[in-house]
Parts: structure tokens; sequence; C-alpha cells
């Protein structure tokens, strides 16, 4: 624990630069302009500051691609789109201010990379003290069925961010005592978050990532995991859904069950290359007016909802840099074994899994931190890929 808090103590503006992204981000509850206007200015000034220099090359284009296609065929869509101004403002939270970070990235060194990654520490750490304080709240004033949200607007999105984030703290952490206590702490908030997904997704996270540290302790892991689950028991409980959950579509398992079918039924009937436009879903279903549903937000579905949205070939680019990604994580690891890649590879495996049951928002100004979370675990692999290369003495 101590060489993660002497990491994290280097220098205090990373602290800084977190407080005010957690801060600016709350604007986006009743203006998304400010938290624009202040990544802008963040932009601006650290390429004033450290004037780094932009190197594009074949890999570096891959995320590129990505964010450039699908922001050209949401475009191309804003014709049909039910909403043009929700949709022109989806394409910049999901591609333009990504890509913006994903330049910035690509044109910083070592170190660099090393402050940005503190910076998502930190803001792990802000948002675990609000998730404390306000499960403080819950027990004084109201019960232990609340869902925590912390810095984020759903507790799902916060315990996608923790899922996301955890691959990056553990990388820092290199006692056993601290690997457990971090792991403990983040298994705490994920049930405090109330996210079935993010439940199970983080246990697979925890295991895999520690599955030599938890053979070596299996006893206080057993012991740890059991005395958390029992005394969040009566939360655990509250969330597990029924049987008749499943074909009930006001419940949220049975929408997810449900939209699966409906995106299916809608391409019955339209062709593949139909899409509806970005952050089109919720307007669109609400058109249909179906008698008896609850308003779906969105696919609840990342593949499903690109799928609708974007058409076919934008749903075949979302899978091409998924997979690309994964590929060139699980090259990392298999080819150095390192500790840093694996943990990295394993992440990027949990969070499509994660997508596949939720976080299809990703046009949602309120997405924008997470947007930009991915985008990082975009450029990971690559960077290490080349840094690889670099050390072995070939480039790439």
């Amino acid at each position: 624990m101590y060489r993660l808090n002497s990491y994290l103590k280097t220098n205090k503006y990373e602290f800084l630069v977190a407080a005010g992204v957690a801060t600016t981000v709350q604007f986006v509850r009743y203006s998304y302009i400010p938290v624009y206007l202040f990544l802008l200015a963040l932009f601006f000034i650290s390429f004033y500051i450290y004037k780094p220099k932009i190197r594009f090359d074949a890999l570096n284009f891959v995320p590129m691609f990505f964010y450039v296609s699908l922001a050209l065929i949401s475009l191309l869509l804003l014709n049909v789109s039910l909403n043009k101004d929700k949709a022109i403002i989806g394409i910049i939270n999901a591609f333009v201010f990504p890509a913006l970070f994903y330049v910035f990235l690509i044109s910083c060194n070592g170190n660099f990379i090393l402050k940005i990654e503190k910076i998502w520490l930190f803001l792990l750490a802000i948002a675990s003290v609000v998730c404390i304080f306000e499960f403080l709240y819950y027990i004084a004033f109201k019960s232990l069925r609340e869902r925590t949200i912390s810095i984020f607007f759903n507790p799902n999105t916060f315990a996608f961010f923790l899922v996301m984030v955890y691959p990056l703290v553990i990388n820092k952490l290199k006692d056993e005592k601290s690997k457990l206590l971090v792991s403990f702490l983040i298994f705490i908030e994920i049930l405090l978050s109330g996210s079935r997904t993010g439940f199970v997704v983080y246990i697979f996270e925890f295991f895999l990532i520690n599955i030599y540290l938890i053979r070596k302790n299996i006893l206080k892991v057993f012991l740890a995991v059991a005395g958390i689950l029992t005394i969040f028991l009566p939360k655990i409980l509250y969330r597990i859904p029924s049987l008749s959950d499943v074909t009930n579509p006001k419940t949220a398992v049975g929408q997810r069950v449900f939209v699966i079918e409906f995106v299916l039924r809608y391409f019955s009937h339209r062709s593949l290359f139909e899409g509806i436009g970005a952050g089109q879903f919720e307007l669109f279903f609400r058109k249909l007016k179906a008698p008896g549903l609850v308003a779906l937000h969105s696919a609840h579905n990342l593949f499903l909802n690109a799928l609708i949205e974007y058409g076919i070939i934008g749903y075949m680019i979302l899978v091409f840099i998924v997979y690309f990604s994964v590929f060139l994580s699980a090259y990392n690891f298999f080819k150095h074994k390192e500790e840093y890649d694996r943990n990295i590879f394993i992440g990027f495996i949990l969070i499509t899994i994660f997508q596949m049951f939720d976080m299809a928002e990703i046009t949602n100004s309120r997405m924008l931190l997470i947007n930009m979370l991915y985008t990082f675990y975009l450029f990971l692999p690559i960077y290490r890929f080349k840094r690889w290369r670099a050390i072995d003495g070939k480039y790439f």
C-alpha cells in the first residue's frame, strides 16, 4: 500500500485534474457545455505546456479509423434521425472527444502516460470516498436497498467504471496485502452499486487477475468474500431476479430479453444497412408506442445498439475494433508473459462482456468520461505492443 501512496503523492496536479474532472462532470446534469469547455481547455493547456508530438502509424490509425468511420456513418444517417440535435451531440460524446483524447494519447511519451494512469486512479479514489459517504447516508436516512452511484449518474455506469479501472490499479500494487485490500474494497463498492452485471463480471475479473494470489491465500480470501456477502446479503437477495422477471418486459431482466427480440424483428422487415442514427434508440422506441412496455433508453447491449443505430457496417467496425484490441492484448501477454499485459487482457475481455449486457448509451453526455476511459483501453495494447517492439530492437 505504501508503494501506491508514494506513487499517487508524486504530483498534486494530477489530483487537481482528477478532482476537476469529477466536479465538472456533475454539470452534465444540467448542461454538457461546461464539460466540453473544460475538456477543450484541458487539451489546449496540456498541448501548450508539454508540446507533445503527434505520431501516426498503421497501428495508431486503427482506433482513429473506428472513431472517424462511426462519426461519418452517424452524419450520413442524420437525414433519418428523429432528433438531429441529439444525434450531433451524440457524435460529439461518443466519437469526437474520445478521438481528440486518443490523438493526445498517441502524442505522449511514457512518463506522461503514467500521469494519465494516475489521474484515473485519483478518480477511483474520489469515487470511492463519495460512494462511502453515499452509503452512510442511506443507512442513516433510508435503507440498504438503495443503490450508490458515486460521481456517476447511474449505478451500472459506476460499476462499469470500477470494472474498467480495476486492472489499472492492480498494476500499481506490488504486495499481496494491498492487492487483496483494494480488491475487497472495490468488491464492496460493486455490491453497493447493486449492478448485477457488474457483480458477476467483477467476480470473474477478481479471480482471473489474482488466481495465483488467491491460491496462495485461499482461506483468507474465502473468509473475506463470505463475510462481505453475508453482511450485504439483504442487498444481494433484493437484486436477485425471479423466473417471472425473464418474461416481464417491465423488469430490467425482461427488458434485456425483450430488446434482443425487438432488434432482430426490426431487421426482419428492413435492410441491415438501414440504421436509425446516433443516439436515436430511445426516441425510435417511444415512437412505436408499444402498449404495456416500459420505455427503453437503449438496447442494453452495445453491439445490438450499434447494429440498430449504425447498421451492419457500423456494427462490423465496432466488432473489429473490439476484437482487434483483445487480440493485440492477448499477443502482448502471451509473447512476453508480463503481469501488466495479462491484467489489461483480462480487463478488456470482461469489459467487452459487460458491454453485451449494458453500457449501450455511449452517445449520452453522462457517458463521456467512460467513453474516454475506453479510449485509454484502446490505446494501451497498441502502446504496449510498440514498447515491446522497441525493447526487442524492432520498429513497426
